[in-house]
């Protein structure tokens, strides 16, 4: 018995095959290994340092979104039976959930590295909202990047904004206010400030990506486009009826 998720269902293992593989390893390898890194050393970290580096590992595992959306075959796969915005929401999901695994994995090996007294100076779903919020905003940079290419490269926007975008906030004057010491004086203002930020760029991002310029652009060249000659009733490949 098919479901209306069935057509969708099948659509999953071809777009876990274009899926920027060497850019999530290139991400996610490093975030691991950043955080991985005291425990094998035997460091013991303090709360604010580990705060720290699982703020690094969200910046490393934020890049390869950056390339979710990079479709080199977007002209060609304009006429399939999926729409666009779905294709490209299930390449978001099938590649952020690991991503996000991923960086929660890293929070649980910090807090390995801390004593165990201190380990609840690190809250993973208190830093939850900063990934996310850098995410979407990765997302939505994405998605003007499709806008400028035809719905090809959103890559082009996305890969130096998601580098530059942090680097940006930490050295604005707002630093220690954005990237707040767990439990400080300003800690609970700065989880509303991202929250924020989170659905502005989440809201913003999904209205981008819900009709993109590639869609537009293929159903005009289908309504402009002037039908060709008619084949000869005869057979003979050389002649037409005109209308």
């Amino acid at each position: 018995m098919r479901g209306p998720l069935t057509p969708y269902t099948a659509l999953v293992p071809h777009l876990v095959r274009v899926l920027p593989r060497v850019s999530m390893a290139l991400g996610a390898g490093p975030a691991l290994t950043v955080c991985v890194l005291p425990l094998a050393l035997s460091t013991q970290l303090e709360p604010g340092d580990a705060a720290l580096l699982l703020r690094v590992a969200a910046v490393l595992c934020v890049v390869p979104v950056a390339f979710a959306l990079d479709d080199p075959a977007a002209n060609t796969t304009a006429t399939v039976p999926y729409p666009p915005a779905v294709r490209r929401l299930l390449r978001l999901v099938l590649l952020c959930a690991p991503l996000a695994m991923i960086w929660t994995a890293c929070g649980f090996l910090l807090k390995l590295a801390m004593h165990p007294d201190d380990r609840v100076a690190l809250p993973i779903a208190g830093l939850a909202p900063e990934a996310a919020a850098l995410g979407a905003a990765a997302i939505l940079l994405s998605a003007l990047g499709l806008r400028i290419t035809d719905g090809v490269r959103g890559s082009t926007l996305a890969a130096p904004g998601s580098v530059l975008l942090p680097l940006v906030l930490v050295l604005s004057p707002a630093r220690e206010q954005l990237f707040a010491v767990p439990y400080g004086d300003t800690w609970a203002s700065s989880r509303w400030a991202w929250a924020s930020a989170l659905a502005v760029a989440a809201g913003v991002a999904a209205v981008l990506l819900r009709q993109p310029r590639l869609t537009r652009h293929h159903r005009s060249s289908l309504t402009h486009t002037a039908p060709g000659p008619s084949p000869s009733p005869s057979g003979d490949p050389h002649e037409a009826i005109r209308p």
